[in-house]
C-alpha cells in the first residue's frame, strides 16, 4: 500500500489571473478524515487525509464555484466521503461514484438521488482489479432510464 504521500500543496497563494463565475473544478477526490471515513483495507495507495475542509478552503482561495468530486481508490466501493462532500455544497458540486457492474438499480437511484452524475470504473492494472469493456457498456444501459 506504500507510504502516505501529501496530496495537495499545503499553503496555496491566490492567483493572480481571477477565475470566471462559475469556474467548475471537473475532478478532484476528498481523502477522509479517516476516522469517519476509513480508507478500504484492499487499496493501490494510501493518500493523506484531504477532507471536504481543505477542498472547500482552496475553493474559496481560487474563486472555484462548482465541483465534481471523483470517488477515490483509496475510499473503495463506500462512496459516503464523496457525498458528504457534495452534499455539503447543496447541488454546486455532484460526484462520480466507484460501483461494481453489480451494484443494485436501487443504489443506483439513491446515488443519484444524492447528487452523483456518474460512475468511474478502472482499466489500469495498477488501480487494482480492472473491469472488462464489455461489463461496461452493459452496465450503460441500465443507466438509461435512471433519469
Amino acid at each position: 500500500m506504500g507510504s502516505q504521500s501529501l496530496s495537495y500543496h499545503p499553503a496555496p497563494r491566490r492567483p493572480k489571473l481571477a477565475l470566471p463565475r462559475g469556474t467548475c473544478d471537473a475532478h478532484v477526490h476528498v481523502f477522509g478524515p479517516q476516522a469517519r471515513f476509513p480508507f478500504a483495507p484492499i487499496r493501490s495507495f494510501t493518500p493523506c487525509e484531504a477532507p471536504k475542509q481543505k477542498l472547500f478552503a482552496l475553493h474559496a482561495l481560487l474563486g472555484v464555484e462548482r465541483c465534481v468530486v471523483v470517488q477515490s481508490n483509496a475510499h473503495g466501493l463506500d462512496n459516503s466521503v464523496t457525498e458528504d462532500a457534495i452534499a455539503a455544497r447543496k447541488g454546486k458540486y455532484v460526484g462520480i461514484a466507484l460501483v461494481p457492474v453489480s451494484v443494485s438499480d436501487a443504489e443506483l437511484r439513491r446515488l443519484d438521488a444524492a447528487g452523483f452524475r456518474g460512475a468511474r470504473f478502472h482499466f489500469m492494472r495498477h488501480l487494482g482489479a480492472s473491469t472488462p469493456i464489455e461489463d461496461i457498456v452493459a452496465f450503460g444501459e441500465r443507466l438509461v432510464d435512471l433519469r
